[in-house]
């Protein structure tokens, strides 16, 4: 029984010390995939440190399991919906940490590559630095 015991605990322990993000969960039953796999609304955006969030926008992001992604963001602007769409395509990239998002099928440069901080069923924020410019772009989305 205490070998047992001793075993439960040692692996719970293993559990509980692996977490691939680092702002995520440290065990989840669900698969990286199908918390990802979700319809997302933008609920905070920081541009290096500095919060820019502006709740006139609203901005959707649907990952789907077959590996598209489509995006939108509406505003109202002087009485008038203004909007903006976008798709394309979405991979995993080495331990899953890496979040590579394409405009089309035919193209082999990500639009975005995002590092994965933190992914929950009703939560995931992406952090995304631009090499051109050096900016650091941290997004939090909640579960729709």
């Amino acid at each position: 029984m205490k070998r047992i015991l001793f075993t439960f605990s040692l692996v719970t322990l293993g559990l509980s010390a692996c977490s691939k993000f680092s702002e995520g969960p440290n065990f989840s039953l669900q698969t990286k995939k199908a918390r990802l796999c979700n319809d997302w609304k933008l609920a905070d955006y920081v541009l290096n440190g500095n919060n820019i969030f502006d709740a006139a926008v609203s901005s959707k992001l649907s990952i789907d399991k077959d590996g598209t992604y489509s995006t939108s963001n509406f505003s109202n602007e002087l009485g008038q919906i203004q909007g903006t769409y976008s798709h394309g395509t979405w991979k995993f990239g080495g331990d899953s940490t890496i979040l590579y998002m394409y405009e089309d099928t035919t193209t082999i440069n990500p639009v975005h590559e995002y590092t994965v901080k933190e992914l929950r069923s009703k939560r995931m924020v992406l952090e995304e630095e631009v090499f051109q410019t050096g900016d650091v772009h941290r997004v939090t989305f909640i579960q729709q």
